[in-house]
Formats: C-alpha cells, sequence, structure tokens
C-alpha cells in the first residue's frame, strides 16, 4: 500500500509539470511568423531612412543654393565696396602727389636755407703800411734825436661777400601741369662782406727799425691790422664786389633748383634793400 501512494504523487507532479509548460501544438508555422514579423520590422526601418535621407539631401541642395545666393552676394558689395575705396584711394593720391609736388619745392629751398649762408664771392687783397714815430719834446715843437722807430706792415687777406639765406623766402612759384617749378621768385636781403681773414704766412712786419729810446709798441700794429681790415673791405665794395656776389647768388640758387626740377627752371631774385 505504501509503495501505491508514493506512485500516485509522482503522477501529480507530472501532470503539474505538463500544465505549465503548454505544448505547441505547430512549431513551423510559429517560426513562418516570426521571420514574417521581422521583415516588416526592416522594411519599415528600411523605409524611414530612406525617408531622412531624402529630406538630408534636400537640406543639402538647399544649403547650397543659399550659400551660392549668399557668394554672389557677397562678391557683388565686395566689388562695389572695393572700386569705392580704390577711387577714393586714387583721388586721395593725387591730391598727395599734388601736395608733395609743392612741398617738394618748399623742401628743396628749405635745404638751401639750411646752408645759413652762401658765399657768392671772394677777392684777396695784399696792403702795405709804414709805421715811423719819433718822441716829440716837451712842447710838442719837435722830434728828439735818436729816438726814431719804424716798421712795414705787410697784411694779406682774403675777404668773401655772400648771402643770409636764414631770411630768404620764396615769394612766388609758377609750375606746370606735372608740378614742376617753371620759375621760382626768391627774396634775399643783400649781400654783405661776411669774412676778412688774414694770411699769417705772407703777413709780416718788415724793415723794423726799432729804438731803445722808444720801442715799438705792440699796441700800434694790432690798431694798423685793423686799419687794413676796414682799408681792404672799402676797398672791395667799391671795387665791385657786392655786386658780384648778387649775380653769383642768383647762379647758385638756381643751378640747386635746376638740379633738383631740371634746366628749364628760371630763378628771379628780389634784393631787399
Amino acid at each position: 500500500m505504501a509503495t501505491g501512494h508514493a506512485y500516485h504523487l509522482e503522477g501529480r507532479e507530472m501532470e503539474q509539470d505538463t500544465e505549465d509548460f503548454p505544448v505547441d501544438e505547430n512549431p513551423e508555422a510559429h517560426q513562418v511568423a516570426q521571420h514574417s514579423e521581422a521583415r516588416s520590422t526592416l522594411k519599415v526601418k528600411r523605409t524611414r531612412l530612406r525617408s531622412i535621407g531624402y529630406t538630408i539631401r534636400s537640406n543639402k541642395v538647399l544649403f547650397l543654393v543659399v550659400a551660392i545666393v549668399l557668394v554672389v552676394l557677397g562678391a557683388n558689395v565686395g566689388y562695389r565696396i572695393g572700386t569705392a575705396i580704390n577711387a577714393s584711394k586714387s583721388q586721395e593720391s593725387s591730391r598727395e602727389a599734388r601736395n608733395e609736388r609743392v612741398y617738394t619745392v618748399d623742401a628743396v629751398f628749405e635745404q638751401i636755407r639750411a646752408q645759413n649762408t652762401l658765399v657768392c664771392a671772394s677777392q684777396q687783397y695784399d696792403l702795405c703800411h709804414k709805421v715811423e714815430s719819433s718822441n716829440r719834446d716837451l712842447l710838442k715843437l719837435f722830434n728828439l734825436p735818436f729816438t726814431r722807430n719804424r716798421y712795414y706792415l705787410r697784411y694779406v687777406g682774403t675777404i668773401q661777400a655772400g648771402v643770409d639765406l636764414k631770411t630768404a623766402k620764396i615769394v612766388r612759384k609758377d609750375v606746370d601741369k606735372s608740378g614742376k617749378p617753371k620759375s621760382v621768385v626768391v627774396e634775399l636781403d643783400a649781400p654783405k662782406i661776411i669774412s676778412n681773414t688774414p694770411d699769417m704766412d705772407k703777413t709780416d712786419i718788415y724793415d723794423e727799425e726799432n729804438n731803445i729810446f722808444n720801442p715799438i709798441d705792440p699796441k700800434s700794429v694790432v690798431d694798423l691790422e685793423k686799419t687794413c681790415i676796414e682799408e681792404s673791405s672799402k676797398n672791395a665794395v667799391k671795387g665791385g664786389l657786392i655786386d658780384q656776389a648778387k649775380v653769383f647768388a642768383q647762379q647758385n640758387i638756381q643751378t640747386m633748383l635746376r638740379g633738383a626740377f631740371g634746366s628749364k627752371v628760371k630763378v628771379t631774385i628780389n634784393w631787399r634793400s
């Protein structure tokens, strides 16, 4: 009896297991259904991908068209701006060129003025003076014997005449179409003696006759040198040195301006009184 009861319980457990796991009556039909569902899902995904790709291509085409339009518009605007800038630069360059030409004339003349003094003419001179003196008596009636002294002074030097360029001024200038000056009118102070330099190698005292009772006074030599300088200056003016300096001043300034602007530049000097 005990053995039969145990067998009955085992049978129940087997029945319960069979109920928990139902047996597929048609496994092949189930597999076909699964494949069909998978193909449907794949088809839907492909359709979505095609739609997305088409949208992307459409957007790319639209973006490309917009980009081309923007590039064309930008190029057109840039061309117009560039043309306007170039025209403005051309006008400025033209104005600057004209101003530069005018300024160049003044700049060259400033270089001339920077020399301060223009030496225009020079002249050498050779003077000789005799100096003789004796002691006089108390009443100044006659020379005392054995008191005479004597010497000869030879004074040699070079005297120069020129103009002061610091006061020089351009009062008028005429230029051609290219901006080069055709004529320039310059105002200057009249030439004057600007130096009187002795030649110490040739200047000397000759035939000196000194006296112990009446020695030669060094001051008399200095005074005689001053006299020679004044005399040489007066002789130079009388000899036409100043007039010669005027001619050479005009030639020198004209040569400097022609060196900068060509050989056709004419220079006129107005001399101040």
